[in-house]
């Protein structure tokens, strides 16, 4: 027997209260003047005996009713556990995560997995409900709660498989906590199957826990002592190719490189076919180049390749090489002096064999379609005006994809060239500005933004060199709303002004690229300068041809038209285009290449592994517990409450109160006749 109130308990002393107040009553006798006795009957002995025994019952039946009601207000109740019958194991609901990311591909981590899920079913008793939930960057639930075995079984056994996507345990142990919601059982449990890499547990645990009440168990699998060597890192060239390989060991036996398999090589792979090999530095980590000279343009489909080791799929990296030939920028100059801005671009991009880009001079009658159709990037500088044949050009240009950089001079005539800033979308310009007449001085560069690309080269010179370079004129600009100031001078006007047409880009620098009115040309930074600045302006024209596992790929063309792609298992999918002539392809599960067709376009892509999945370093089994449970206080907390809610709705379904307040007005009844007997006699 157990009490909700024990304390109430102690209220059974007052049962004794009636037979100390009898004890303690002293009963007077009433004297009476009578005249004689000699007519009174004496009394026999024996009913004055059978009178305290009435009295004895009395004080014993007010006595239980006291005690009786000490008994209601503790709440009395029997618990299970005493009862024989109820005395059985709980039965419980149980959530078992799997881990079937790509590092669990480690020699037989993953089988040892799937055993031990499978033991964790046979385990459970009949009434146990199971649910199974694969897991690697996103979990797949796999089977609802229930009781069937079986079920569970032949998921496990069937339908669970590795994967390549990298590891995050955060939403799989969430969703976990969402299924037990709806849980048949109170006993609930959620069970993590995992390598414990390292990798996966991200900062998200840090302002969530699991529900109070909701049991946590990790089986961790995988030795201490793993050692990896993969491919971390890949950098294409139009002549080279240069592999970061990397031999890392599990961090807690504090392996510092040593051990490096003695031999290894690294093979490069162009269209099937092995064109170089390499022997990789002995070290934890090295580079490994590969120079080469392709003998046509086109795409070649590469690879670089390690022998296999315990984790195989990470030493194969897959690439797409575009090999053309170097972009071509032209440099329009409406100026006849012979260091103009396309003298000066001239110099800086024309290396020989070396250069990366094809600089040619052009005139402002080259400003047509058909000329600047073969042209990566046009430089306008130092144009007195531009017609409507010229901007529609230009704006034509733009919307197919290409990149203007915009330039002013002497020529340059405000209003001649107000329209055509307009319709770019860049602002209005208000006029040539000596600086000194402004402020003294020459302007320098005041404020740029660092992350911008342009910029961010310039982040790791030494402090301030991008703003030495001064500038004695400039063009004053008031901006678009839409346009981006990238930089400004330290007057505050805009000194690097950004806007989107279409497909294109177009920049508008609002000094000089020769020294009329800047001595930038002869600065350090002149030539990253434009280098960022071609850059830049090529990015939307490079095709993205190497993806992460579980990336999207974007596919352009007209709207409704249908992509075919082939994937590395040789599976024939298909993409169709919406309204926007724009389409996804998503099912990119598998490294390898993949070729996407439309028509006569073609357009082939590498998908890999993410290599921060290759780092096998795990984390603390203490530490991993911890970011997932609450902590102890609140957790011993949280078990008292839960015990107290389970004990009051035990005692709520006895509800044995209720039985011993009828015992009790039973007894008051009796008590009541009782007493109304003795004062009759």
């Amino acid at each position: 027997m157990s009490f909700i109130n024990a304390i109430f308990l102690f209220g059974l002393g007052a049962a004794l209260l009636p037979v100390l107040f009898h004890l303690v009553r002293r009963v007077r006798a009433k004297q009476v003047r009578f005249s004689s006795l000699m007519f009174l009957k004496m009394t026999p002995k024996e009913v004055v005996r059978r009178r305290r025994i009435k009295d004895w019952l009395l004080m014993a039946i007010r006595g239980l009713l006291l005690a009786l009601l000490a008994l209601i207000f503790a709440r009395p109740f029997i618990p299970k556990d005493s009862i024989p019958f109820f005395a059985t194991e709980q039965a419980e609901s149980v959530v078992v995560l799997v881990d079937n990311s790509f590092s669990m591909q480690y020699g037989d981590l993953f089988e040892q997995a799937r055993a031990a899920a499978l033991g964790i079913v046979d385990a459970a008793g009949p009434d146990d409900e199971v649910a199974i939930v694969a897991f690697s960057d996103e979990p797949r639930q796999l089977t609802a709660l229930g009781t069937d075995k079986s079920l569970h079984r032949n998921v496990l056994t069937s339908a669970l498989e590795p994967t390549y996507r990298p590891t995050d345990f955060f939403r799989p142990i969430q969703l976990a906590q969402e299924l037990l919601a709806e849980a048949r059982h109170e006993a609930q449990r959620i069970v993590l199957i995992t390598d414990m890499q390292r990798t996966g547990w991200g900062g998200a645990f840090e302002n969530w826990k699991l529900e109070q009440g909701v049991g946590f168990e990790v089986i961790p699998l995988g030795d201490a002592g793993r050692e990896n060597t993969y491919i971390g890192g890949l950098a294409v060239g139009t002549r080279r190719v240069e592999g970061e390989v990397i031999n890392r060991f599990d961090s807690r036996i504090g392996a510092s490189g040593e051990g490096t398999p003695a031999g290894l090589s690294l093979a490069l792979t162009l269209d099937n076919a092995v064109v170089e090999e390499s022997e990789v530095p002995a070290s934890t980590a090295g580079r490994v180049s590969f120079q080469y000279r392709p003998e046509r343009e086109g795409v070649f489909l590469g690879s670089l390749h390690l022998a296999d080791d315990a984790l195989p799929a990470d030493n194969t990296h897959y690439f797409a090489l575009d090999v053309r030939s170097r972009p071509a920028l032209l440099g329009i100059d409406g100026s006849n002096d012979a260091r103009n801005d396309a003298y000066y671009l001239d110099r800086a991009f024309n290396q020989g064999d070396a250069a990366l880009y094809g600089f040619t001079r052009g005139a402002a009658g080259d400003l047509t379609g058909g000329r600047m159709a073969s042209q990566a990037v046009v430089f306008v500088s130092n144009v007195p005006a531009l017609g409507a044949a010229q901007r529609s050009a230009l704006l034509g240009y733009l919307e197919r994809g290409g990149s203007v950089v915009l330039s002013f001079g002497d020529a340059s005539d405000p209003a001649g060239l107000s329209a055509a800033l307009a319709e770019l979308g860049i602002g209005q310009p208000t006029g040539r500005i000596q600086a000194r007449t402004v402020q003294g001085g020459p302007a320098i560069i005041g404020d740029v933004d660092i992350r911008h690309p342009i910029f961010s080269l310039f982040a790791q010179s030494s402090a301030g060199a991008i703003f030495r370079p001064q500038f004695r004129e400039y063009m004053r600009i008031v901006p678009d709303s839409s346009a981006t100031v990238v930089g400004r001078y330290d007057s505050g006007d805009p000194f690097l002004i950004e806007q989107t047409v279409g497909a294109g880009r177009v920049l508008v620098y609002t000094s000089t690229f020769n020294a009329d009115w800047t001595d930038f040309p002869i600065n350090e930074l002149y030539i990253p300068f434009v280098y960022q600045l071609v850059k830049y302006a090529l990015e939307g024209q490079e095709r993205r041809l190497a993806f992460l596992i579980g990336e999207p790929v974007r596919l352009q063309g007209e709207p409704g038209e249908t992509w075919d792609v082939r994937t590395p298992d040789d599976r024939q999918l298909r993409v169709t285009l919406d309204a926007d002539g724009v389409g996804f392809f998503r099912d990119t599960g598998l490294p390898g290449h993949y070729a996407a067709a439309q028509g006569n376009q073609r357009f082939p892509f590498a998908v890999n592994v993410d290599v921060a999945e290759s780092d096998l370093s795990t984390r603390d089994l203490a530490e991993a517990i911890a970011a997932v449970v609450p902590p102890p206080d609140d957790v011993a907390r949280t078990v008292e409450m839960a015990r107290t809610m389970e004990v009051e709705d035990e005692e709520r379904k006895q509800k044995f109160w209720r039985y011993l307040l009828m015992g009790m007005i039973g007894l008051f009844a009796a008590e009541t006749f009782l007493a109304n007997r003795k004062r009759v006699a």
